[in-house]
């Protein structure tokens, strides 16, 4: 008799709520036109990263502490948001996290190309509070100067370095878009080398299949407003360099079962109607049939990365569903509170500086 295969928790949100109807609408404007057009040359790409990367006043929650540091000769950024906060009062540490303490490892997005700690503190800074524990966000090398495999000798760099002073079990991986893709990438690469397995991967919207063989990339090409099928594919060619877009360690989806089978329980968030829901909806039955406990969160109308829109009502969701899963995979993890999803949406403060006065590293 044949075994069933498994199949991953698909769980549906809807109809979108008049705010992210709205957002759709205005960045369908003001954005895909942009998206659309832009040359990815090297100096395109420098122009790109200037354009879309802030400064270091970035709108975060109030009383988030950020810090500057190297970790495993990487630069990145602890963030620590109030909720998570240990003993308060400023000081150079504050955002650190204590030795063996829970924390989230973040991997941004930006399609391989732009992005930074910058660009995502606010994202990282909510994740921080939803969940109530510390996060170490990396800044990973980038086009035109660095393609891949090099964001995920970064990746692995700073994940061994945190095995030093954490345990494997106490850390959830995260991260979006291209940075989903380098989340799940790390922990394949973790597993082929006999690395510990984090205890959580949380996949928002990932760009897992960098050769665009999903059906979504042509069927939603005309919903989704913010992804266009030519910035993703131009996005593709820089990202990949001279590699096949279809060997796993470029595109994770094809990574081996017996790779997949290793991941920790995994959580995926996407929008229903954006040109990566299939990349979503194909890594959650990959890893379910191997036996990965699998959840996909599948949000009607969302746009591209559901919980990064502050503000709308699909965001809090996902941060709260986010928080449970944490609060559920993660040893020692601060029980989740769907007050704290309401704040993280709702009370971002302008001009915040990164981190307290005189923290090393600070510019």
């Amino acid at each position: 008799m044949s075994s069933v295969p498994l199949q991953p928790t698909v769980r549906r949100f809807g109809p979108p709520s008049p705010q992210t109807v709205k957002l759709g609408s205005r960045t369908r404007r003001w954005w895909l036109p942009v998206a659309k057009s832009w040359r990815m040359t090297p100096r395109g790409i420098r122009i790109l990263q200037r354009v879309m990367d802030p400064t270091d006043h970035v709108p975060i929650l109030r009383g988030t502490a950020v810090e500057k540091t190297t970790i495993g000769g990487v630069r990145c950024e602890r963030v620590r948001a109030k909720r998570a906060m240990k003993e308060p009062g400023p000081g150079p540490s504050v955002a650190s996290p204590a030795a063996d303490e829970p924390l989230i490892l973040y991997l941004h997005g930006g399609g391989y190309v732009f992005g930074s700690v910058r660009t995502h503190r606010g994202l990282v800074a909510r994740l921080s509070h939803v969940t109530g524990l510390p996060a170490v966000s990396v800044d990973y090398r980038l086009p035109p100067e660095w393609t891949l495999p090099a964001p995920i000798e970064d990746a692995l760099a700073v994940y061994r370095a945190v095995l030093e002073h954490t345990d494997a079990s106490r850390i959830v991986v995260a991260g979006d878009s291209a940075g989903g893709n380098l989340a799940h990438e790390l922990v394949l690469h973790a597993a082929e080398e006999g690395l510990p397995i984090p205890g959580a991967l949380v996949l928002l919207s990932p760009w897992s299949d960098l050769s665009a063989s999903g059906e979504s990339i042509r069927l939603n090409a005309a919903e989704d407003p913010f992804i266009p099928e030519i910035g993703l594919r131009r996005c593709a060619r820089v990202a990949v360099g001279r590699a096949d877009p279809s060997d796993w360690r470029v595109s994770p989806l094809f990574a081996p079962a017996e790779l997949q089978a290793q991941l920790p329980p995994t959580l995926i968030q996407v929008g229903a109607g954006e040109v990566l829901h299939d990349d979503g909806d194909r890594v959650a039955r990959v890893l379910a049939a191997a036996g990965v406990p699998a959840t996909i969160d599948v949000f009607e109308g969302a746009l591209h990365v559901p919980p990064a829109w502050a503000g709308t009502p699909e965001a809090r969701d996902a941060l709260h569903h986010i928080a449970d899963f944490v609060a559920e995979h993660l040893p020692g993890a601060p029980s989740s509170s769907r007050r704290a999803a309401d704040e993280a949406t709702d009370r971002d403060a302008d001009g915040v500086a990164p981190g307290p006065p005189g923290a090393p590293g600070r510019t």
